[in-house]
């Protein structure tokens, strides 16, 4: 279920470690700027970026257990006493660790997507609230069938940052506002390194490009919310 290659082995984990740390950082950045203009967009940006870190940490975790032999009998110790010496549900373990990681970067850029649209009462209105919940629906729903084929995970969160990176695109041109052009930009790189990991099957070398491109969409989108805290 992880893919990595020879000689990534390891280095991804340090990637999405540092990752975690940027996701955790916009979050924290993005609930500063709501604690100042109390535009609700920012909390919610905050929460999605609370449910990327969490993805990211639960691949580190995962991941871990899968490349270190050392992690791997530590977990193997703790499912013990939980899943019985045989541990007949340890694939099930792993399994729901895969569809939470899945489930919380899906919803994480589900989020972003409704936030990145033109205000009009978004959350709260009865029509836009049922819409989020069939979206909902539909990523756990993915989510589980990805842990059978991560295609599938990759190619639905390349389709909603391509919509978060098309609202950005047309708020910027509504504002001409620089911020909201690097926060596109930010979404944009993020978006290339999920199109490098829809294509692993066929070409493995695009591993390390994808993991290289998300992290630098998080570094600029942590940028740029500095530069807004300033």
């Amino acid at each position: 279920m992880v893919f990595t290659l020879d000689w990534f082995n390891g280095l991804d984990l340090v990637f999405e470690a540092i990752g975690f740390l940027v996701a955790m950082l916009i979050a924290a950045y993005s609930w500063r700027v709501y604690q100042v203009s109390m535009e609700s967009r920012f909390k919610y940006f905050s929460l999605a970026f609370l449910l990327v870190s969490l993805s990211l940490l639960i691949k580190v975790i995962t991941s871990s257990a899968v490349y270190f032999t050392e992690v791997r009998l530590l977990a193997d110790a703790i499912a013990r006493p939980v899943f019985g010496p045989e541990r007949q549900f340890s694939l099930l373990f792993y399994n729901a660790g895969f569809f939470l990681e899945m489930a919380s970067l899906l919803g994480g850029w589900l989020l972003i997507f409704f936030i990145s649209q033109r205000s009009r009462g978004r959350l709260r209105k009865y029509y836009e609230l049922s819409q989020m919940a069939l979206f909902v629906y539909l990523v756990l729903l993915i989510s589980w069938i990805a842990n059978f084929n991560k295609t599938w995970f990759y190619l639905t969160g390349a389709v909603l940052l391509s919509l978060v990176v098309l609202n950005y695109y047309k708020n910027y041109l509504n504002n001409g506002n620089k911020n909201t052009s690097q926060i596109m930009v930010a979404f944009l790189l993020v978006l290339l390194g999920h199109l490098a990991f829809v294509f692993l099957e066929w070409v493995p070398g695009l591993y390390a490009v994808g993991q290289v491109l998300q992290l630098a969409g998080f570094i600029t989108l942590l940028y740029t919310y500095m530069r807004i805290i300033r």
